[in-house]
């Protein structure tokens, strides 16, 4: 499994057992997580260059 998908069940995890109480740790890990998920959109779609000949 995508090692990101595998955090984002750890996070959930997580988030169900209470352990992100306070918002700055839960801010945190949320920013983490889209980061990682927008590092991941970039790899997969790489942008494509047109040349006009």
């Amino acid at each position: 499994m995508n090692k990101l998908f595998l955090e984002i069940e750890d996070f959930y995890e997580r988030l169900q057992v209470g352990e992100f109480d306070e918002p700055l740790a839960l801010a945190a890990i949320l920013q983490k997580l889209s980061d990682a998920a927008w590092v991941e959109v970039e790899e997969l779609y790489q942008p494509a260059t047109r040349i006009d000949a």
